[in-house]
């Protein structure tokens, strides 16, 4: 398994760089087809969780990032994924159309909320993808609860505790920052995402980047990032994970820095590395059909 890791990694690179061009049309008819999918709700514990589902099919569950709604994820990677399958998007704990509750927040209380509402689906196995901070409680999920996970696909994931290679203070500073308008939020936060080299050859994000539509609180944002911040990390348990895993890193990830990918890769044994040469931490808004057919293939594959 160590060897195809490698060999997934050299060979897609020069592969996904070449297609970079953005199908305007397909992705106003994608964005179309997310954004008039019904939110339904339901209660899990102490929380009502808001939810959109697409497609039909095996169940696909997925984990939005720190700071993130469901309205954010790329309608053509999403859109790439739902053909074959039913995804579900939600939104997290005190995210967006979702209740806070009254439990603290954690990443392991994360895994929990995600884990109960798998189960008020009607689901006792499923595939999980994560992105961002949400790939560390996908993670936090299938070691608490591995039954419950068929296949694992983390996205900008890090291992947490000591082995995580941390973003640098000024990239913390911006990514922690709450201050300023909606517009500057959005702005400071999407200098972040995509890779300024990537942005200038692509200037008009509205051809790509979804428009925001929910919304999160300071207070909430704040009590993800402390979530994070003292989460203790599963560097230690990884090689516990039997469950087939696919990592996806971008080589350019400022927020994630793409040295944890390979932690997570050398540790985790049933695993896949798949590195996007030139991606930033969004680059499913870069790379979207891209990134859908390398996790079709590793859930139609994964053994």
């Amino acid at each position: 398994m160590k060897t195809l890791t490698l060999l997934l990694s050299v060979l897609l690179l020069p592969l996904l760089a070449q297609a970079q061009s953005i199908d305007e049309a397909a992705f106003k008819a994608a964005l179309k087809q997310m954004q008039a999918a019904p939110v339904q709700h339901v209660t899990v514990g102490d929380i009502d969780i808001a939810y959109k589902s697409l497609g039909q099919g095996e169940p696909l569950f997925a984990i939005t990032g720190n700071g993130d709604t469901m309205d954010l994820w790329s309608p053509l990677f999403i859109q790439g994924l739902a053909q074959g399958r039913k995804v579900y998007l939600f939104d997290n704990r005190g995210a967006g159309l979702t209740t806070s509750g009254s439990k603290p927040f954690s990443i392991e209380q994360f895994a929990k909320d995600t884990a109960g509402f798998i189960r008020a689906m009607g689901y006792e196995k499923t595939d999980l993808l994560g992105f961002s901070m949400g790939s560390r409680i996908a993670a936090q999920l299938t070691i608490d609860q591995p039954a419950l996970i068929n296949t694992l696909v983390l996205y900008g994931c890090a291992p947490g505790g000591a082995a995580e290679i941390k973003r640098s203070a000024a990239v913390q500073q911006r990514f922690a920052d709450t201050s300023g308008t909606p517009e500057q939020k959005a702005q400071r936060m999407f200098s972040l995402l995509i890779p300024e080299r990537w942005r200038q050859a692509h200037p008009d994000p509205s051809t790509y980047f979804p428009p925001v539509t929910e919304t999160i609180s300071p207070e909430v944002r704040a009590k993800q990032n402390a979530a994070v911040a003292n989460w203790p990390g599963i560097d230690q348990q990884l090689l516990s994970i039997r469950t087939p895993t696919l990592i996806m890193a971008g080589t350019e990830d400022e927020v994630v820095p793409p040295g944890n990918a390979l932690t997570l890769a050398r540790q985790i044994r049933a695993s896949w590395l798949v590195r996007f040469r030139d991606g930033g931490h969004g680059m499913m808004y870069q790379f979207p059909t891209q990134m859908a057919e390398v996790v079709n293939t590793f859930l139609a594959t994964a053994n």
